[in-house]
């Protein structure tokens, strides 16, 4: 059942002809810097900071991070006058750019509907942009962030992985608690919005030019195409989601399902409140820093030795785990930062684990006292939901504790 719609940005909520507008916007800045601080062109440092946040592989980084690992060795002033002058930038002359863009009509009461029928709306654009830009791209296109309560908005500052890497949307879907057999991706590129998130296990829906239509012999096809008027049709009228089968569990979508949930267990822990994480708003459930607690000891005390058995033995039986302590049932010593640390090393270690298994080992066989007959890939995907369940959880609680 489909519970949230990932919706792109650019010539998909808003008409925005990408090429000519990310030229424009170069040059723009690049003037605008030179005027300000009389330096030379910056559009190499950042064009290749962008290519390296496309390749980036790294959790425990954020976008903006990596950016500014390239950009800054490039710059002949200092970080800090360069950053002042940017944010200048985007309070003044960026606005310059909304006349290379177009509203569409439909974009704001789609979003509205889809919130008012209870589906978690996140804005799923390319995270090369910081906040401010693509915040003010959305207000073009009608959906301004301060009216709309999206669930997600990918930023450079608060994603780690970008399209089309399928991590990516792994990243927001366990940022907004969902499965991917629970999500539907709208967008208009072929290659990171299509290809990848089908590969992440997402429903899609690819909007095209009036009269235009996928390569039928392509291997992967969208579960719907049209314009976004005819999305919203399908949607509102036409009960589509109901009929929606959902994608099968791959191999392919291990790795980065695990890798995508590494990575929001990062950025909730740089965003939520100090003073939430050892609260309790119900005594019978986990404080946020038991939940973290929990995550690092099960990926060392369970989900991985349970994997490292079913490649080892020959069908074994896989019992089911000691209850983990209950709240308040004994210390949780560390910062939160710290216990995502130690999380993530067990994790870089189950990672380490699944890259080296041969193709044939995933389909090794086990028993289960509760799933009865299983195989190794199916508990690497039950490791995940793991995952997807805890961090739904460390979320709500940490919006209880506001």
């Amino acid at each position: 059942m489909i519970k949230a719609v990932l919706l792109d940005l650019d010539d998909t909520l808003l008409g925005n002809p990408t090429r000519r507008f990310t030229e424009t916007y170069l040059g723009l800045l690049d003037r605008f810097l030179h005027e300000r601080l009389g330096i030379p062109s910056v559009i190499g440092g950042l064009m290749a900071g962008t290519r390296a946040v496309v390749f980036s592989q790294d959790p425990l980084r954020t976008n903006w991070d990596v950016f500014y690992e390239v950009l800054d060795p490039t710059l002949t002033v200092s970080r800090q006058d360069f950053d002042a002058v940017v944010e200048d930038f985007y309070r003044t002359d960026y606005a310059q750019l909304q006349s290379y863009t177009a509203p569409r009509t439909e974009s704001r009461p789609l979003v509205d509907w889809l919130i008012a029928q209870g589906y978690a709306v996140a804005v799923a654009t390319s995270p090369f942009f910081p906040r401010t830009a693509i915040e003010q791209r959305l207000t073009w296109a009608g959906v301004s962030p301060q009216q709309v309560p999206f669930a997600l908005v990918t930023t450079l500052e608060n994603m780690h992985y970008a399209k089309p890497n399928p991590a990516y949307y792994e990243e927001i879907l366990a940022r907004i608690g969902v499965q991917a057999d629970e999500a539907i991706m709208v967008g208009d590129d072929w290659e990171n919005d299509m290809l990848a998130a089908a590969r992440a296990g997402l429903n899609t829906f690819w909007i095209v030019p009036p009269g235009q239509q996928p390569d039928p012999a392509a291997p992967i096809q969208p579960d719907g195409f049209g314009t976004l008027a005819d999305f919203a049709c399908r949607a509102q009228q036409e009960n589509w989601f109901e009929t929606l089968a959902p994608q099968p569990h791959t191999v392919e979508q291990v790795i980065p399902r695990l890798n995508g949930n590494l990575a929001a267990v990062f950025g909730i822990v740089r965003e939520a409140p100090e003073h939430s994480w050892h609260k309790h708003p119900d005594q019978q459930e986990w404080s946020p820093i038991e939940v973290l607690c929990h995550l690092w000891e099960s990926e060392r005390d369970v989900q991985r030795p349970r994997l490292l058995k079913i490649q080892a033995e020959d069908n074994p039986f896989l019992s089911q785990p000691k209850a983990p302590p209950g709240p308040l049932a004994r210390p949780c010593p560390g910062s939160p930062l710290g216990l995502a640390q130690k999380f993530a090393v067990e994790r870089q270690t189950t990672l380490t684990f699944l890259t080296g298994l041969a193709p044939e080992d995933w389909q090794r066989p086990a028993r289960h006292t509760i799933f009865g007959p299983t195989t190794l890939l199916e508990m690497a995907h039950f490791t995940a939901q793991h995952d997807r369940l805890h961090l739904t959880q460390l979320c709500q609680t940490i919006g209880k504790c506001h």
